[in-house]
């Protein structure tokens, strides 16, 4: 196996993994760059206030990935205004450029939950 081929199964695992770990919530589009939407809702969703949150994330890796991290934008969102989406996506960015170079799909969304519930208040 060449160090392509280990990068491929490195990837694939890490894609397998977020279907594992997000399941229903996690549409896969393309395995190999990642590419999926996630549909995300706050872990705090039993707080009133937070229970109309949910954004679509669309996921998009390009050849270069995880030497490049991933692009990310909002498909779809509900109950955040635009100010709080711009907002949002530029500390995705940025906590993507942290995590890069390396594997961060999982990571990144889990931060990207974090920032859901903190960019509701």
């Amino acid at each position: 196996m060449d160090g392509e081929e280990e990068d491929e199964q490195v990837i694939a695992e890490e894609v397998e993994a977020m279907k594992s770990v997000y399941e229903n919530d996690c549409t896969i589009l393309n395995s190999i760059p990642p590419h999926f939407h996630l549909s995300l809702k706050p872990r705090t969703a039993d707080v009133s206030s937070h229970q109309f949150v949910e954004i679509v994330l669309e996921v998009h890796a390009t050849p270069q990935y995880p030497k490049e991290p991933p692009s990310v934008a909002i498909v779809d969102c509900k109950g955040l205004d635009q100010h709080r989406q711009k907002h949002l996506l530029n500390h995705i960015q940025t906590k993507a450029n942290e995590l890069s170079p390396g594997l961060m799909l999982v990571a990144l969304c889990e931060v990207i939950n974090q920032l859901i519930v903190l960019f509701m208040m």
